[in-house]
């Protein structure tokens, strides 16, 4: 949860390499990065655009099709015979990628070698959401991606990652719940903190919503339940990690902590066309508002906004506070964004107004690709080497 000078040291990556992705001619290259052939729909749907400038030419038509204008049904593409099958170039491969960085990405950025976190369990480096979530009667509503990703100093040093993402949908189907949470690195086992604020969040608060509208859920209550299934779980570690089944939740967050932020959306539109949102947030993991009038309007507080000295202690699962968290009541329009993020993207979005503020609104105005967005979640910036992790949802489009 914390950011720290580059970690790494060592040769040069041969599977990176070219021009800094943010610099180059008129076009866009986060929109078209370079040596792309095709471009990848939300949908998934493959359409093939023109190389940038230095990749090489275009794709070309197959010289093997031609199209038969005499044919009853209209123009019919009809494939050349055998005899010319041998001459046929080979098909033009689709895809390609170049890692997304914002500004001077640092040398841990393309030195890093990652190692396995294999030694607490089972932890993917990486994970990828994506979904269109319809409303009770079919019709499609909402675009959700989510990623998270091990950020380079755990990379280093074979830490698992820490930040993890999840979401489901209330049984009654009138809300979807998205759940981001921020595992303490100073927990060796944070990260299953995590996994349980995220899973066990998404599916108890989905419950509640089916029954009780989102505001008046008893958040405190959810918060309670999530720290004891912390705490329950810090009994069975294994590897002879387990704690006793009396120890304090200041004894189990020395070991397991984590951040969480809850976004309840609602499926269907209002009459006004926008979607109801409700945020509840522990600790220093984000929600955000992205549109293009207003930009990045935060919903809650902004870590060290106006702090001279940025500090990176936080609220954190299983201490819960005597106090209720603050409900935050907002509309998801036509045009906007709904972002829940980590501190591994929020430090350096800092309040969207900088350089990470403008590359960000500009990649995330509209639903990228699942794998892209994932991409741009792990973005290369110097200093920054903390885990991400960051759930999207998006109105459809008429």
């Amino acid at each position: 949860m914390t950011s720290s000078s580059d970690p790494v040291a060592g040769g040069d990556d041969p599977l990176t390499g070219g021009d800094d992705p943010l610099a180059g001619g008129g076009d866009d290259p986060l929109a078209e990065p370079a040596q792309i052939v095709t471009r990848l729909s939300p949908d998934g749907a493959a359409t093939v655009g023109p190389r940038l400038p230095g990749s090489g030419a275009a794709p070309t038509t197959d010289p093997t099709t031609k199209t038969d204008t005499d044919s009853d049904a209209g123009s019919v593409e009809a494939t050349a015979g055998p005899a010319d099958a041998a001459a046929a170039p080979p098909p033009v491969t689709a895809g390609a990628f170049t890692a997304y960085s914002i500004g001077d990405p640092g040398r841990a950025f393309t030195r890093t070698r990652p190692a396995p976190a294999v030694d607490r369990g089972v932890v993917h480096d990486t994970v990828i959401d994506a979904a269109v979530i319809c409303d009770p009667g079919g019709t499609e509503r909402l675009v959700l991606r989510g990623a998270s990703g091990r950020g380079l100093s755990h990379q280093q040093y074979g830490d698992p990652r820490q930040d993890d993402i999840a979401y489901t949908i209330s049984p009654d189907g009138v809300r979807l719940v998205c759940v981001v949470a921020d595992g303490v690195s100073s927990g060796a086992w944070s990260h299953v903190a995590a996994r349980i604020a995220t899973e066990e969040g998404a599916a108890h608060v989905a419950k509640l919503a089916a029954t009780t509208d989102p505001a008046q859920i008893d958040w405190h209550g959810v918060l309670t339940h999530l720290a004891d299934r912390i705490i329950d779980a810090a009994t069975t570690l294994p590897g002879g990690a387990a704690l006793s089944v009396d120890a304090t939740a200041p004894q189990v967050a020395a070991v397991m902590a984590t951040t969480i932020v809850i976004g309840v959306v609602g499926i269907t539109p209002g009459a006004d066309g926008t979607h109801r949102l409700t945020v509840v947030r522990h600790g220093d993991t984000s929600a955000w508002l992205l549109d293009d009038e207003d930009g990045w309007v935060a919903l809650g507080d902004v870590k060290n906004a106006g702090a001279v000295i940025a500090e990176s202690a936080t609220a954190c699962l299983p201490l819960v506070p005597a106090d209720a968290p603050v409900v935050v009541e907002s509309t998801l329009g036509a045009d906007s964004a709904f972002l829940l993020l980590t501190d591994g993207i929020g430090d350096p979005l800092g309040s969207g107004r900088g350089e990470v503020g403008a590359v960000l609104a500009r990649q995330w105005a509209r639903p990228p690709h699942p794998i892209e967005f994932a991409a741009q979640v792990c973005f290369g910036r110097k200093t920054y080497d903390d885990d991400r992790g960051a759930i999207g949802i998006w109105p459809v489009q008429a």
